[in-house]
């Protein structure tokens, strides 16, 4: 494919979490996420491997060059002022006593805190060069996406909209899905990585979550402004991987200090897991929320077989598949 026409977007990667599976995915993050030049990573990682990080960083400059712009090196001793806010936050919870702890020992909070380092370089670059990112993707070294993101969807002109809708709702009607505009919207945004998702919408189980503040779109015209320029995020098994305009990233990354304080809904019994609070942040932040997952994909969480996922050759298997999460 000729990249040419995006060469000049600006995309910034928000690469964090712990080392674990690096080398098993840092193939696939090379040859569908650092498509061109203007892709930049602000990495926040965490060293649990066997090796050095003096070793690890060489290592990673080799393999990122020359997309990596910043690296930070993740100690929790580090960062004494958060621990403090933390524990102000949560005693102004009604949690119990477990569930304060849990969030105390689990990387729950820590995930934000990290998204919130990356964060702080990026806007640095921004300030200092005097310019702004036009999307930002969100990565973990743990996970991978199984489809390029290119964003040819940005360069669809509203007759091949118009043809990708009807092929949609050919598609949903033979599966037997009620086709209306909100399903419609949902399976449109789920499959826009590769048309050849479309033949696979009865196996898509993530959700569409509306924002009462982003209109459904009515008309071709009205759909192809929302795919370029509308308010709504893509994620992929919730905050696992997403992709979302610059101008809606403000929020977000700022979860870490807010962490205890939103909900999405009153009566949502596990509105304080990571999950939750970061669906609470788009939908305060104006953003719809368009999130993808299949009971396949969803399973490399929990139920991890990489003889279902790759070949001997690390190659993918299913050719449906957006993502994974490779486990040791």
């Amino acid at each position: 494919m000729d990249y040419n026409y995006i060469y000049n977007m600006k995309t910034a990667v928000l690469y964090t979490g712990a080392l674990r599976t690096i080398q098993k995915t840092i193939g696939y993050f090379k040859r569908h996420v650092l498509i061109h030049p203007d892709v930049h990573v602000f990495a926040c990682l965490q060293n649990d491997s066997p090796h050095s990080i003096i070793e690890i960083e060489k290592w990673l400059q080799y393999e990122l060059s020359p997309h990596l712009v910043s690296l930070h090196w993740f100690d929790i001793q580090d960062h004494s002022e958060f621990i403090i806010l933390r524990e102000k936050n949560l005693n102004v919870t009604t949690l119990s006593n477990q569930w304060k702890d849990y969030l105390r020992n689990s990387g729950s909070i820590l995930e934000y805190l990290q998204l919130h380092q990356v964060y702080k370089q990026l806007y640095l670059r921004e300030q200092i060069h005097t310019m702004n990112y036009d999307y930002i993707i969100r990565m973990r070294p743990d996970n991978m996406f199984a489809k390029p993101i290119d964003f040819h969807w940005l360069h669809w002109t509203e007759q091949e909209i118009e043809a990708r809708v009807q092929k949609i709702q050919e598609q949903m009607k033979h599966d037997g899905i009620e086709c209306n505009p909100e399903s419609t919207l949902s399976y449109f945004m789920n499959t826009m990585l590769d048309d050849s998702l479309i033949q696979n919408i009865k196996l898509i189980t993530g959700q569409f979550i509306k924002n009462k503040r982003v209109p459904i779109p009515s008309t071709t015209k009205e759909l192809q402004d929302y795919i370029q320029h509308g308010s709504y995020i893509l994620t992929y098994r919730a905050n696992n991987l997403y992709i979302v305009r610059r101008e809606w990233f403000h929020m977000i990354p700022s979860i870490f200090c807010m962490y205890g304080l939103l909900k999405r809904t009153f009566d949502d019994p596990y509105w304080f897991n990571a999950e939750n609070h970061f669906q609470a942040a788009c939908i305060h932040s104006g953003l719809a929320i368009h999130d993808y997952n299949t009971l396949f994909e969803d399973k490399s969480l929990y139920e991890y077989d990489e003889k279902k996922y790759f070949d001997e050759h690390c190659k993918i298997i299913n050719p449906m598949m957006v993502y994974c999460l490779v486990r040791r």
